[in-house]
């Protein structure tokens, strides 16, 4: 066990000199207008720029771990903040970089439609390795132009990011990318709602608005999984294009999708997908569970991958004992189980996996055998964001 994970410590060493991505918060952008009711826009810049920089494989904490680091510094996301906030914060969420700015929106005359309004937005950075100011970037433009602007933000970021790096302007702002305003309205207001049925509102008015904007996708097919709606959750995750951002998070939760509907196969084929790409030990665990549904003793060798690098989650350690046991291994399966009791001895299924484990009775008399298994719901987030960008090669985007 130990070999294997230092082997797997030693592989990612290999690819992190190759690698050197940048780790970098970004920051809702401050409203500086009069419009209190434009402050989405603030959102929808950093949503922007977190995508595109996450694209280019630099590690981009998302919304949750920034919504953490802000709760432990009681700070307001949408404030304007002082350097030295800015500098406290980033050490928080351990980061090399910060990304902050504002943006100003102005009428050209009182009875103008918000449409025809300019709006100047201007992006900055603090180097937290130097502790030095990087360049301060600035567009200026009709607001209908959002979406255009907010990627030439993210390219003229990634030029400071990354000097050598060959990005291409014009894949930035190819048509696809160009989001139209009211839609990226509706996206953002969803991702700021706490109500799953706002939610759901919002990100569908998006996806009717611009058919080709995937994001809001990706999100409807959260919130089926969520209620486990598996046959809507597998339809919205099946649309997210290979080579877009949220691809292999999509494809991880198409599996988990399959698997809650029964479709074991189709399950362990996602999983199996993810894993050449992203080998984390949540992908091995549910991997495990839809070859083991399937009867496949492959499912052992992926149970003990998952746990060689958690050896004691107790996700891994029931899931490893419940296999053992369903081929037949009672006292190793009886020690999984009684480490996962250790940990909680209330757990009702696990007490039951385990006195069947010292019978040596692999299904209770006259039953049907039974496999039970958990699944991890999400991919760890550091993990998933250090590995793509240790994985996969600086590119032109």
């Amino acid at each position: 066990m130990q070999l294997c994970r230092l082997l797997f410590f030693a592989f990612l060493f290999a690819f992190a000199n190759t690698a050197q991505a940048a780790t970098v918060l970004v920051l809702q952008f401050h409203n500086n207008s009069e419009y209190s009711d434009l402050n989405w826009v603030g959102e929808s810049i950093a949503e922007t720029l977190r995508s595109e920089l996450s694209a280019a494989n630099e590690i981009v904490p998302m919304r949750d771990s920034l919504a953490e680091g802000l709760r432990r510094l009681s700070l307001r996301p949408d404030a304007a903040f002082t350097k030295a906030t800015l500098i406290r914060l980033g050490q928080t969420v351990d980061v090399d970089f910060v990304c902050y700015g504002s943006y100003d929106i102005k009428l050209p005359s009182p009875d103008a439609a918000l449409k025809d309004s300019s709006i100047q937005l201007t992006a900055r950075f603090i180097d937290l390795r130097r502790m030095h100011d990087g360049p301060e970037l600035s567009e200026t433009g009709k607001l209908a132009e959002l979406s255009r602007f907010e990627e030439y933000l993210a390219f003229q970021s990634l030029k400071y990011l990354e000097p050598q790096g060959n990005f291409q302007l014009d894949q930035f702002l190819a048509p696809a990318k160009l989001i139209r305003l009211d839609a990226q309205e509706s996206y953002v207001r969803g991702l700021l709602s706490s109500s799953p049925e706002q939610q759901q509102k919002w990100f569908t008015q998006a996806v009717a608005l611009d058919s080709k904007f995937i994001s809001p996708e990706f999100e409807l097919g959260k919130l089926a999984l969520a209620r486990k709606d598996y046959a809507q959750a597998i339809s919205w995750f099946q649309r997210i294009p290979a080579g877009t951002p949220d691809y292999t998070d999509a494809r991880f939760r198409l599996g988990i999708a399959q698997y809650g509907a029964g479709n074991y196969t189709d399950a362990a084929n996602d999983f199996r997908e993810v894993a050449k790409m992203f080998p984390l030990s949540e992908v091995f665990n549910n991997l495990g569970a839809a070859e083991n549904q399937l009867n496949l003793p492959v499912a052992l060798d992926d149970f003990r991958r998952a746990l060689d690098a958690d050896p004691n989650d107790p996700v891994y350690l029931f899931n490893l004992g419940s296999a053992l046991l369903k081929n037949g291994y009672f006292d190793e399966a009886a020690k999984m189980l009684n480490r996962v009791l250790a940990q909680n001895p209330d757990d009702a299924e696990t007490n039951s996996l385990l006195e069947r484990a010292q019978k040596h009775e692999a299904a209770p008399s006259g039953e049907k055998l039974k496999t039970p298994n958990r699944l991890k719901q999400s991919l760890n987030e550091t993990a998933f964001r250090q590995l793509k960008a240790m994985l996969q090669p600086k590119t032109s985007h």
